[in-house]
């Protein structure tokens, strides 16, 4: 029976943004916070969670593995990970393999060791009492990665859900497919005796808060979770247990990527004075013309096809990659045409800058933009780097005559 993870409590009109995306969210956040390039979806069913991680720009990805036992969701899971038409046109800053594997989360394969991480979102609630009582012994004890996020629902918020009947002889789960739902006490027992039993530390979070109840927090939140955390004193044994390949590989992606040389510095200058020039001039006519909004190229066709939800721009969120540029389409020579310094400086997020494909592939890390726009080399008087390496202040001035259109729309690739 093909069913979905995600519990009847998962509306958008009960939580904002949604709790599914809330979870993602939170996800992505912790595997950034610890570096994470590798990790396993475990129990990843339909790969609601696992195609959330294959964007280029969200995170630094390089290796990811789902496993799951019912085949039927796997199908919809192989055809959730396969790359896009766009992922060939725009080529990622680095390589991403994905393997798609069909088996039981209470049985080890040695395919899956070695990854930095695993991710368990929504599953042990709906597993067997056999595969929970071995699962910390399989995720910590035979896999050990350096950080395990598991997430469940927490039993007590279900007092909000009138339906549950919460407390009651007629109270019933969030899901028919759960086997239990534990409270905030049993959650946190758990997680802290296989900690304890695997050297690991636990941090507990919650996810979820109904709308217009965002102080109402003696129940906890909707969705609980564990980040388990190996010890610094943890030391992987040199010599382990095999457990062979007992899972089927269904499906082994790899995504296309840019794996040209690096251009000399004096090039991803260029390139970088480009794309700031064209944010510039983006948020000077949004500015100029703010009942206007900002046009891009088809925007009602697009709007029709729900692929973009943009009238007015809001600059502290706007995100250059989502509109139609060629971005691996290098740019041409003498694009402005004076230094003179500008009367009100334009501000721009380093983040906004960094969305932008083609200054990911050519600086290879955020780290590396940042360095270069710090240094005498890419004109330092007139951009400055400030909040933590959050914001670049240009301050330089550019031939602005006749760019209006341009600027409205960017309906061609010459104008990029």
């Amino acid at each position: 029976m093909k069913f979905t993870r995600e519990d009847s409590c998962n509306s958008s009109e009960f939580f904002s943004p949604p709790l599914w995306r809330q979870r993602r969210n939170f996800i992505q956040d912790i595997l950034n916070k610890y570096n994470i390039e590798t990790v396993i979806d475990y129990g990843c069913g339909e790969a609601s969670v696992l195609s959330f991680l294959i964007s280029a720009t969200e995170n630094k990805l390089v290796k990811i593995a789902g496993i799951d036992i019912d085949l039927e969701v796997l199908e919809e899971a192989v055809d959730r990970c396969l790359p896009y038409k766009s992922d060939f046109q725009q080529l990622r800053p680095r390589p991403l393999v994905i393997d798609i594997f069909q088996g039981s989360v209470g049985i080890a394969d040695d395919r899956l060791k070695n990854y930095q991480a695993i991710v368990c979102s929504e599953v042990i609630e709906h597993v067997y009492p056999d595969v929970l009582d071995s699962f910390l012994g399989l995720t910590l004890g035979v896999y050990h990665p350096e950080i395990l996020i598991v997430t469940t629902p927490n039993c007590e918020y279900n007092v909000n859900f009138p339906d549950l009947k919460y407390n009651t002889p007629e109270s019933i789960f969030r899901h028919d497919d759960h086997k239990f739902e534990w409270s905030r006490k049993e959650f946190e027992s758990w997680c802290e005796e296989g900690a304890k039993v695997y050297n690991y530390k636990t941090k507990f979070h919650g996810i979820g808060l109904l709308h217009q109840k965002y102080d109402e927090i003696e129940n906890g939140h909707c969705t609980q979770a564990c980040v388990f955390t190996r010890s610094t004193d943890f030391i992987i044994p040199t010599t382990e247990n095999m457990h062979g390949t007992p899972h089927q590989l269904l499906k082994h992606i790899e995504f296309p990527y840019y794996n040209e040389k690096t251009p000399p510095k004096d090039q991803i200058i260029e390139e970088l004075d480009y794309y700031i020039e064209a944010l510039c001039r983006a948020e000077s006519y949004i500015n100029e013309n703010p009942s206007k909004g900002f046009q891009y190229a088809d925007a009602e066709q697009q709007q029709q096809q729900g692929e973009l939800d943009i009238t007015i721009i809001n600059w502290d969120s706007f995100n250059i990659s989502n509109y139609n540029i060629q971005q691996n389409e290098q740019p041409t020579s003498n694009i402005y045409t004076t230094t003179t310094a500008l009367s009100t400086p334009i501000h721009i997020s380093i983040s906004s800058l960094w969305n932008i494909l083609r200054l990911q592939q050519i600086c290879e890390s955020i780290e590396n933009m940042i360095e270069i726009l710090k240094s005498n080399d890419c004109k330092r008087d007139f951009y400055q780097v400030i909040d933590n390496d959050t914001t670049l202040v240009v301050s330089k001035s550019f031939d602005w005559e006749d760019d209006s259109e341009s600027v409205k729309s960017f309906s061609s690739k010459e104008d990029w």
